[in-house]
């Protein structure tokens, strides 16, 4: 396994603020540090993630392109998903997500919602969409949380993480026009600090995002266990996505298994605020501004 160095042979770890400029980027807005594996993979690591970097270290969750044995795919997910614990000594509910990127790839995305459907705005968007390449969903997903509006939880963008494993271009079913068009716009939109080299996506590479797992159910599973009504479930699948909407942001794939509730004490019901369902929101590959 490949071995990252967070101290940057400096014996311990620094304050974000205080790594060396050129392992610090500023890539679409969000800061990153930079850490170099020694077989050549990249790890870049939120201001959200720093303080637990040592925990994000492929080595913890990701072994010979395969997750270790106690990882599990999400269900409901449309992509490549998974849910890996992190033995932490005082997190000890601390868990990641592990999200293989998509970007790139054909969407062929299909909306349920007859309302959506009739709204020709909203299909001619979906039409034209593509999932987001992986700076620009950590990017969108810290806007939205930055935004005004009602405070929507998601959850904590913590991670990219790009193995060093190169594979051929029909193997990750990119098409080669898009990404030349990923990297204009992340060269585009980023800052460099003195002595740091630009970073650009490799066509050959796969993209990993780490994310810090929302304790809860999603409401297509909370529907199941007999903790909401299936009218209750399209109502507050409808309230999520006037809520995006307020805040000026959408999901063109916006749908149940994208809402996570949480179950009350006993599990007698789901946990409340002033009379309203608490919820968060956990898909953003094709979160976008309105």
């Amino acid at each position: 396994m490949e071995g990252f160095d967070v101290t940057f042979q400096r014996g311990r770890k620094r304050a974000f603020d205080d790594v060396p400029p050129q392992h610090r980027h500023c890539l679409l807005g969000v800061d990153y540090v930079h850490v170099r594996g020694l077989q050549g993979g990249d790890l870049y690591v939120t201001r959200l993630g720093w303080p637990i970097a040592e925990y994000l270290l492929p080595d913890q969750w990701f072994i010979g392109q395969k997750f270790s044995k106690v990882g599990r795919a999400l269900a409901g997910a449309t992509g490549a998903v998974y849910r890996v614990p992190v033995a932490h000594p005082v997190a000890r509910r601390l868990a990641l997500v592990v999200k293989f990127s998509r970007f790139g790839q054909d969407t062929n995305v299909t909306v349920a919602d007859p309302k959506l459907r009739a709204d020709t705005q909203f299909v001619r968007q979906l039409a034209n969409a593509q999932f987001l390449p992986p700076f620009e969903e950590f990017a969108n997903l810290v806007r939205l949380r930055a935004s005004p509006g009602p405070t929507i939880r998601t959850k904590q963008p913590l991670a990219i993480y790009s193995p060093p494993t190169r594979y051929l271009d029909w193997e990750l079913g990119r098409s080669a026009h898009l990404l030349n068009l990923y990297t204009h716009q992340l060269l585009d939109g980023q800052t460099t600090h003195p002595g740091s080299e630009h970073v650009r996506y490799n066509p050959e590479r796969m993209y990993i995002h780490l994310y810090r797992w929302i304790e809860g159910l999603d409401a297509v599973q909370a529907c199941e266990a007999g903790l909401l009504s299936n009218d209750d479930m399209e109502k507050l699948t409808d309230v999520a996505r006037e809520c995006l909407s307020r805040k000026g942001w959408i999901v063109l794939d916006h749908k149940p298994r994208h809402v996570i509730v949480r179950p009350s004490a006993g599990r007698k019901g789901l946990v409340r605020r002033n009379g309203q369902i608490v919820w968060a929101l956990v898909d953003y590959e094709l979160l976008l501004p309105l």
